[in-house]
């Protein structure tokens, strides 16, 4: 598992990203696939 310590991502900024893509989800996804696309899209390079 991945903490945000070993991302180097403090637990604000984790929440703050979480939310970015929580509000895009909320005003572009019309359906499971399309809010399941979003966070795709979101996730970072490892």
């Amino acid at each position: 598992m991945i903490t945000t310590e070993d991302s180097g991502m403090t637990n604000q900024q984790l929440n703050a990203y979480l939310e970015t893509i929580a509000k895009r989800i909320e005003a572009e996804a019309k359906t499971p696939q399309e809010a399941a696309e979003i966070v795709r899209q979101a996730k970072t390079a490892q």
